[in-house]
């Protein structure tokens, strides 16, 4: 079944969700493109057109959570962080079943990467004062490691346990990760 009328998104979306799929079966090192498009019912071009690497599509799929985990917020200027930081861990918690599949592929470390990027840290970095570029390398640090902790622990806290244990080291006067956004 070849996929016709469909966004980029969807296209995307597909393909991720076919990897994670063939990650459930067979080894990712081992996983071909050519499955993943059959998988996900597409052709091998439309996913050239779409990533450059299963990385990419990993690295996609932690991208689209973390967006998913603002989409119902409509005034960001109304958040604060104790909700935020538990709508990502709530996110995540979400795909708990496919998040232990990559965390168990080694593919954690895609997550940094993309945390950056969501809190726009090379565009705050070229403007603020390098105490300030610390200071966001260090909360998206913290943030990485407590989510690739908690799948190492095979996500057994609750969101709304990772809350409380995040609120117990915030300091007050860091930066607000939603002014960055």
């Amino acid at each position: 079944m070849r996929r016709k009328n469909t966004t980029h998104e969807m296209m995307m979306g597909y393909m991720s969700t076919a990897l994670l799929e063939l990650m459930i079966e067979k080894d990712y090192t081992k996983i071909s493109i050519g499955e993943i498009a059959k998988k996900a019912g597409v052709d091998r071009s439309s996913y050239y057109r779409h990533f450059k690497s299963k990385d990419d599509i990993i690295s996609f799929f932690f991208d689209m959570v973390l967006k998913e985990s603002l989409d119902g917020f409509t005034d960001m200027s109304s958040i604060d962080f104790t909700l935020y930081i538990h709508s990502i861990y709530m996110a995540f918690y979400n795909y708990k079943n496919e998040l232990l599949i990559i965390h168990s592929a080694n593919l954690s470390s895609l997550l940094l990467d993309v945390l950056s990027k969501r809190f726009h840290f090379n565009e705050f970095a070229h403007n603020a004062p390098l105490y300030k570029q610390y200071e966001l390398s260090y909360i998206i640090g913290g943030i990485y490691n407590n989510l690739v902790f908690w799948m190492s622990r095979d996500m057994k806290e609750t969101p709304d346990e990772l809350t409380e244990i995040s609120l117990q080291f915030r300091d007050e006067d860091s930066i607000s990760l939603l002014s960055l956004r």
